[in-house]
């Protein structure tokens, strides 16, 4: 069997902990202390050897990726990690890995699977992959449905029509329902929540898209007709841009005759909202869930989260409550789906709570900001072992560095010089320059960034 995780959705109802930039399936949102994403590579290990995993994820999040990838898979090979360009939605995404994978390891099933849900009853899930294998193998697209506990209004449904020898063909897919129509639903058998779990072999995959979706396929085959290859980022953007964007649902799913739905119970949840952390968590004995520096008294029912500074509640219930480093959410348990509204707005006033966390994960390490206005930033900078920033000049703005700890190798314009801790380097406007670490230990620079503009588009890269 062959996996593919899809990594690069965005998370925007979990904010202020969620962001474009590091997104829910980074974050420690489940039952370990690793991330959504890191636990859905561990739910495969006892069934799919690490080189048949593939990751789809966003160019946005690429050093993120890289350093959590590495951390459960140590030697995975980069071919296996494939970075869009774009967000195209899942079609491109699910095909350009299909297309990854070697010709004779096409007859085996690829299971899809996201990488920020939550599954606590991960041998269930596991028995259910192996289930699904028996259809697979037979030519059918297989899709997972969770069998409903509540008459849930933010989910697709799938509706199961004639039983076969494992699941049942899918009748059709229904869109999210009403409050009316959910409840009917709980009380049938024939329908399940779709939860984006996918499996087919990638012969099936193949033809499906040729069948349903031929201009997409050709789109991805043209491009290789010259000897070039999909891992060339070059033909991946040019691939990209000519392409919209299209659900796998759309374009193979409501289209194919050969659909089935193995209907499943593993605890799933898609975390899709503050409400749904607080239905899927354990509570105390006043119905809350409580994480991080928080002190609560005759406080009911509510979702408290601190990352840093403590946070306080008297006489309130029925909350969600998220503090972090830069913004504090204060919400009412039932409309923690408008969090996305507020986002919309933050993105439209052009607000960088919208996008960064105080800490950004770079291909190179980390930079954390500690103080910012108009004219100046501070930041705490972190160059891991052997990486360096990218070879780069501002025009307004300036730079100076100073080592708190480790030994960091300094580009300026055609100089090169070694710093120790307690030196420092002031990069005036306009010259090229970069930062690297060739030592042994992580590299911690205080960064004080000046000028009438600090914006990140103010980056010139050589």
């Amino acid at each position: 069997m062959i996996a593919m995780i899809l990594a690069g959705g965005t998370g925007t109802r979990l904010w202020p902990y969620s962001r474009s930039m590091t997104p829910k399936q980074f974050l420690n949102l489940g039952s370990t202390h690793e991330s959504l994403f890191q636990e859905t590579c561990r739910r495969l290990e006892t069934l799919i050897d690490p080189e048949k995993i593939y990751v789809v994820g966003s160019a946005s999040h690429e050093g993120e990726l890289q350093q959590q990838m590495a951390q459960i898979y140590p030697d995975y090979r980069p071919e296996q990690l494939l970075i869009e360009p774009l967000s195209r939605n899942t079609a491109p995404a699910i095909l350009w890995g299909i297309l990854q994978i070697p010709e004779n390891q096409r007859s085996e099933p690829v299971v899809i699977l996201a990488s920020d849900h939550l599954i606590k009853a991960p041998e269930h899930f596991i028995g259910a992959l192996k289930n699904a294998e028996t259809l697979a193998s037979t030519g059918y697209l297989v899709t997972f449905g969770i069998r409903p506990d509540r008459p849930e209004t933010g989910y697709g449904y799938i509706k199961a029509g004639e039983a076969l020898e494992v699941g049942f063909k899918v009748a059709n897919f229904v869109e999210k329902p009403d409050q009316s129509t959910a409840e009917s639903y709980l009380e049938s058998s024939d329908y399940t929540w779709n939860a984006s779990i996918f499996m087919a072999t990638a012969e099936t995959w193949l033809d499906e898209f040729r069948n349903h979706a031929p201009g997409l396929l050709a789109v991805f085959e043209n491009a290789t007709v010259d000897g070039k290859e999909l891992a060339d980022p070059e033909v991946i953007r040019n691939i990209y841009q000519s392409i919209e964007s299209e659900s796998i649902d759309y374009a193979l799913f409501e289209k194919s005759k050969r659909v089935a739905v193995l209907p499943v119970d593993m605890e799933w949840s898609d975390l899709g909202s503050w409400e749904s952390i607080y239905q899927v968590s354990e509570k105390d004995k006043q119905g809350n869930v409580i994480r991080g520096n928080v002190i609560s008294h005759e406080t009911q029912n509510c979702l408290i989260f601190s990352s840093k500074k403590l946070v306080t509640s008297i006489g309130v219930e029925n909350l969600i409550i998220v503090e972090t480093d830069d913004a504090l959410l204060v919400c009412d348990m039932t409309r923690s789906q408008d969090v996305k509204k507020l986002v919309e707005t933050l993105k439209k006033e052009e607000r960088h709570e919208y996008k960064f966390h105080t800490r950004v994960m770079r291909p190179w390490g980390s930079a954390t900001t500690i103080l910012e206005n108009t004219s100046y930033r501070i930041r705490m900078l972190e160059i891991q072992t052997d990486k360096s920033m990218s070879l780069q000049s501002h025009q307004q703005r300036s730079e100076h560095w100073v080592v708190l700890e480790g030994t960091a190798d300094v580009q300026r314009g055609d100089e090169k010089v070694i710093l120790q801790e307690n030196e420092s380097a002031y990069i005036p406007k306009g010259m090229r320059h970069r930062l690297g670490n060739s030592g042994k230990t992580t590299l911690q620079i205080i960064e004080v960034q000046q000028g009438e503009y600090l914006g990140d588009d103010d980056i010139e890269r050589f």
